[in-house]
């Protein structure tokens, strides 16, 4: 089975449909079957995404910024002095040398851009929304901001099942 904006069965109502991609249909689905609405799901995946379902179960766009592991990747590659780190939450927001320091940024950067993006949506959206993360680093992000409500390990999972159902008559 191949998820696209054709079969999905949820509404999408973006410019370019055929764009999205299929793990932020699947998502979708999963929050429309299993979670409330209006709600953004922050997927830490190669990309860092925020999808956003509005109050009527409606896929209305999201926002795309570079994955966090991507973002360790290009420092890396990029600029000669700087070291592959690995993702973690470093002791002090001050780096005392460069792998803490890009620790810190890769962190705490990452935490000031999910609630300043947040934010925006709910000010875009006017009033509040539920905050559902994925994603192996979902459970890393959640523990220092209050902005995420839940996390859901499996909900890409739960969409393709809800999907296949769907298309099935189960």
């Amino acid at each position: 089975m191949f998820v696209n904006a054709n079969n999905a069965q949820i509404e999408i109502d973006i410019d370019r449909a055929g764009e999205l991609g299929a793990d932020r249909i699947v998502n979708a689905a999963a929050v429309i079957e299993h979670y409330q609405v209006p709600c953004v799901v922050i997927d830490f995946g190669t990309a860092t995404t925020f999808d956003v379902i509005d109050k009527n179960g409606v896929y209305s766009g999201g926002v795309i910024a570079p994955g966090v592991r991507l973002s360790i990747e290009a420092l890396h590659k990029h600029a000669a002095k700087l070291p592959k780190v690995r993702v973690a939450r470093p002791e002090n927001i001050i780096g005392k040398n460069t792998a803490e320091a890009m620790q810190s940024g890769l962190y705490w950067g990452y935490i000031g851009m999910i609630e300043g993006v947040i934010g925006k949506i709910k000010d875009d959206i006017g009033g509040n929304l539920y905050v559902l993360a994925t994603g192996g680093l979902a459970g890393l992000y959640a523990k220092n901001t209050d902005i995420i409500h839940a996390i859901d390990e499996n909900l890409t999972l739960k969409g393709l099942l809800k999907i296949h159902n769907v298309l099935n008559n189960k």
